[in-house]
């Protein structure tokens, strides 16, 4: 009787650390979900970035040649923050930054010119009754464009 009863009590033991463990595997299972889509979201926001800048002119994007600027055309209606995709509960938001503009070397000066850009993506996903905040990923590419300089 003594060991039946020490048998039902190791296998309760067993049994309440498996449910505790399941629990646990399912937050990790959630969390990394959670990174997955903010993580493609930010991916998404990038590529808008980049289609920007690879089917605008630098006189279409740019106003004027101050390093560290937010040139995110506000004109354009896919690079406007905070977007939702209408799948989900998240959002992307892309955005260009202008770096610097040199001369592209081994080039003729006078012509040609090296644009030089961060364009960055940012995925942002709530979390309901969750402390700390919404999920967000961000993910950033430089990007140098080169250019024909043409007068303003």
């Amino acid at each position: 009787m003594v060991l039946a009863i020490c048998m039902v009590a190791l296998l309760s033991l067993l049994g309440v650390w498996l449910v505790v463990q399941s629990g646990s595997t399912y937050r990790i299972t959630q969390s990394v979900e959670r990174h997955d889509v903010t993580f493609n979201l930010a991916e998404g926001a990038l590529q808008l970035s980049w289609r920007c800048l690879t089917e605008r002119s630098n006189e279409e994007i740019l106003r004027d040649l101050t390093p560290n600027q937010d040139v995110t055309p506000a004109q354009i209606p896919y690079m406007q923050p905070d977007q939702s995709l209408g799948t989900g509960p998240g959002t992307l938001t892309p955005q260009i930054t202008f770096l610097d503009a040199g001369t592209v070397p081994g080039w003729d000066i006078n012509k040609f010119r090296g644009y030089y850009y961060l364009a960055r993506g940012q995925g942002v996903q709530p979390l309901p009754d969750q402390r700390g905040g919404d999920a967000q990923s961000r993910v950033v590419s430089f990007i140098r464009k080169i250019g024909q300089v043409r007068s303003r």
